[in-house]
């Protein structure tokens, strides 16, 4: 995820004249275009569940909507770098992927902390260890972009580590205190894609001192990816069906034909 091709399609093709690479390059479009529709589908539902079923702004479901944006973002940039060729796309789409980890593992931390417990539970974590994680990932982020060679890797897969870990650790934790609830239904479908996103990047990472082939680096990025939108996809249709079961229940309609005896 972290490698974005920089030449156009056009060139790719023409300076090799080689079918694989034409199939690979629809493949990749493929793969960018599936995010762009998975993520703007669970925008837009998250959109309405927020406004018209919930009906406030609560700002651990607008996390979320940020890290959504932020993979329509990523597809967006990434299509227009295969179309184009234009260098500074990768960074951008490099910087959307940072956007959607950090905002992903924010939303999930803010739905743990949704419900106060009448037995004052606190987090799994203190709230400065939060604060130092999330400054240690950006850090390292941008050490990476600003200082990049051989020991950067290192420092930004560390960077990764902790704020993937952090980011699954709030997801099952919410799973497990909110369980039977809205939380745990769309919990259980964003921590998937949470781990496809850092399976990608650490594989990236990890692929010049393991000497891994660049094909088979593309070839996680394109699975990755499509089962990072699959999962995205599903998320948004559990916050469609958990908006929907919402309404239902205030809908007097639903309980027109009972009484107070039934």
């Amino acid at each position: 995820m972290l490698e974005t091709p920089a030449h156009t399609v056009a060139h790719i093709v023409a300076s090799t004249g080689d079918a694989q690479v034409s199939t690979v390059v629809a493949a990749s479009l493929l793969a960018y275009a599936s995010i762009v529709v998975s993520a703007g589908v669970m925008v837009g539902y998250l959109v309405g569940y927020v406004r018209y079923v919930l009906a406030a702004d609560i700002i651990e479901w607008w996390y979320l909507a940020i890290a959504g944006g932020a993979a329509v973002l990523y597809g967006l940039a990434g299509i227009a770098g295969l179309l184009t060729g234009v260098a500074w796309l990768a960074v951008f789409a490099e910087g959307a992927v940072l956007f959607f980890i950090l905002f992903l593992g924010l939303g999930l931390r803010a739905l743990y902390h949704a419900e106060r417990s009448p037995d004052g539970r606190t987090g799994p974590l203190p709230s400065w260890v939060d604060a130092l994680i999330v400054v240690a990932f950006v850090a390292a982020w941008w050490v990476g972009f600003f200082l990049e060679g051989d020991w950067t890797r290192p420092v930004v897969a560390v960077g990764w580590l902790l704020a993937s870990g952090w980011a699954v650790l709030y997801g099952v934790q919410t799973v497990r205190v909110h369980e039977g609830t809205s939380l745990a239904a769309i919990t259980r479908h964003l921590l998937p894609a949470v781990i496809c996103v850092v399976a990608i990047v650490l594989t990236d990472l990890a692929s010049l001192p393991a000497g891994i082939p660049a094909p088979y680096v593309e070839a996680v990025w394109l699975v990755g990816t499509v089962l990072v939108a699959a999962f995205l996809f599903n998320s948004a249709v559990a916050i469609r069906q958990e908006g929907g079961q919402l309404q239902r229940m205030y809908d007097w309609t639903t309980w027109r034909q009972q009484t107070l005896d039934e």
